[in-house]
Parts: structure tokens; C-alpha cells; sequence
């Protein structure tokens, strides 16, 4: 079983608009609406693949059910629990004439701590030895930043399999508690170590050190450079495909999911980086917020070098 957290989901809006002009009246010539965050990005894109997962987190207003909505539309089960205040809007504006792309985000609304032992306990009631849990994104108003930390902490003790995806303080404190696998960034990684990297080999030999702490799994997405997949018994350089990049929304989420695809599917590891790999390039080629298709995947798995370091 493969469950999917999002403490901070999003109504993601994107306004498509050509020759956008600030202190001018700009006419919108589409506009998009879509169930986004990190986690549902990740039970959308297994879904794709075939896979079953389960989506949690907290939701409210009619932005909420809009997105549980969508959500279950398309088969995929949920756990949220519902918040008075609303759930936020992200808007995305697209100018495809000056190839621009600007996020309005916001921050999300507060929960309370009652509402955070309702979903923690909704969570874990059916997760069992070797289940998934996936925890992604940032967190609304009122979640403190070691959220991530507890969880992974209540995971370990039932042997659950944690994948982390997150930044900044929720990052630094909850590798603490040593989840299964871990997917920084070079940007995540620098800021973790308050620390610049010059050369990917620094970067590597600084990413292992996290391998003391009880982490099993490294997966350092370096973006147009491909990704490295690190253990404390090998590292792996997955080379980049050259691709026609329509969106970058999702590619992390969509990596992300295919490794929590090998994991509860029992794959191999090389077909395991393959897989996410395959569904992050997937997710590039397709325009706004939509994640790849299984045909893209299989196509794109083929292609996909991985090479030993």
C-alpha cells in the first residue's frame, strides 16, 4: 500500500495570456484549473502507472472540494480532513509569447492540532510493515516544522517505508528520523549544508554523510544534469534525455512516484531508476500541470542510460 501526504494542497490555476503587461489591462485567453500538490502530484502520477495509492491530507472551503473532487474522479482514494478555512489557490501565468511562466502562491491556511492528530491517526490505521507513506511539500499555517520529523519517527516504529520530499527546516529536521529514502535537490541539498557546491563530486561525498543518520536511499535530482542514486553500497548516474521541455511542474513529484513504484512493486533498482527517470521526462513533455502517461513512460524507460560511479 502506498499512501501520499500533502499538509498544504493547492487549487492550482493556470491563466494563459499573451504579451502579459504589468499596469495594462491583459486579456486572459484560457484558464485551467487542476488538483495540485506535491503528494496528489505523486497519487496522480501512479496512478498513471497502474498503481493504487491513497491521498491524504487537509482540505476545506470550495477550493477543497473541488480538488477531492478531482481527485477521486480519476480513482484515486482519499483520507483527507476537511478545514474550516479554505483551502489555497496557486495561479500559474503562462505568456507563450514572451515564454514566461510567473506563480502567485499562497501560503495556505492555518490548522489545528486537533486536526493534525485526526490525520495522523487516519494515516496509520491501515499502514502496516513495509507499506509506503509519501511526505511531500510544505505545510500550511499552524504545522509546526518538525511534522515531518513525527511521522517519519511513528512510520519506522511500525517499519513503514518513508520517501521525503521536502525543503529548508521540514528537510534538516526530519532526516533526523532517518526515512527509507530521500529526494533533495541540488538547491535543497546546498541549503540543508548552508553550503555552495562547485563540482557534482563535493556534492555526492557531502550527500553521503545523510547516509549516517540512518537514511537508506538517496535520489539527488540535479534538473537538465539527470540525477544521482546513492546507498552506502553504490552510486548511479542517471544521464538526462534530451527532451522537448513543455512544463517543469510535477517532474520532481512524478521521479518521486516512480520510486515509490519500485519500491512496492518489488523492481529491481536499475528498472527502478529507469521507471523514475522515465516518469519525470514524461511529466516535462506535457504542458501545464499534467503528469506523464504510461505510454511516455514505457517509450521514454528505454532510453534511459544509467551508468555506475
Amino acid at each position: 500500500m502506498i499512501k501520499t501526504l500533502t499538509l498544504n494542497p493547492a487549487l492550482d490555476k493556470t491563466i494563459i495570456l499573451e504579451n502579459f503587461r504589468v499596469n495594462h489591462l491583459n486579456r486572459i485567453q484560457k484558464v485551467h484549473k487542476d488538483a495540485g500538490g506535491k503528494g496528489i502530484n505523486v497519487s496522480k502520477m501512479l496512478k498513471n502507472l497502474g498503481q493504487e495509492s491513497t491521498a491524504a491530507g487537509f482540505l476545506g472551503g470550495a477550493a477543497g472540494e473541488y480538488i477531492i473532487k478531482e481527485v477521486e474522479k480519476i480513482g484515486i482514494k482519499s483520507e483527507f480532513v476537511q478545514t474550516e478555512a479554505e483551502t489555497r489557490t496557486n495561479t500559474k501565468m503562462v505568456d507563450p509569447l514572451n515564454n514566461t511562466f510567473t506563480d502567485l502562491n499562497e501560503s495556505g491556511a492555518a490548522v489545528t492540532s486537533v486536526q493534525i492528530l485526526e490525520l495522523k491517526e487516519k494515516i496509520f490505521a491501515d499502514l502496516n510493515k513495509n507499506d509506503i507513506l509519501v511526505l511531500a511539500g510544505s505545510v500550511p499555517q499552524g504545522v509546526k516544522t518538525d511534522i515531518y520529523q513525527k511521522f517519519i519517527a511513528a512510520a519506522n516504529q511500525k517499519e513503514i517505508k518513508t520517501i521525503l520530499d521536502a525543503d529548508g527546516e521540514l528537510f534538516r529536521k526530519a532526516v533526523q528520523a532517518s526515512p527509507t529514502l530521500i529526494k533533495p535537490n541540488e538547491h535543497e541539498l546546498a541549503l540543508h549544508f548552508n553550503k555552495e557546491f562547485n563540482d557534482l563530486k563535493t556534492m555526492i561525498r557531502k550527500a553521503e554523510t545523510l547516509l549516517k543518520t540512518g537514511i537508506q536511499k538517496i535520489m539527488l535530482s540535479l534538473g537538465k544534469e539527470g540525477a544521482v542514486f546513492i546507498t552506502a553500497d553504490e552510486k548511479m548516474k542517471i544521464e538526462p534525455l534530451k527532451l522537448d521541455v513543455k512544463s517543469t511542474v510535477g517532474a520532481g513529484d512524478a521521479m518521486v512516484a516512480g520510486l515509490a513504484y519500485g519500491l512496492e512493486n518489488k523492481l529491481k533498482l536499475e528498472e527502478t531508476l529507469k521507471t523514475a527517470a522515465a516518469c519525470s521526462s514524461a511529466t516535462l513533455i506535457k504542458n501545464g500541470t499534467k503528469m506523464g502517461s504510461r505510454e511516455d513512460v514505457e517509450r521514454l524507460k528505454k532510453m534511459i542510460q544509467i551508468i555506475k560511479i
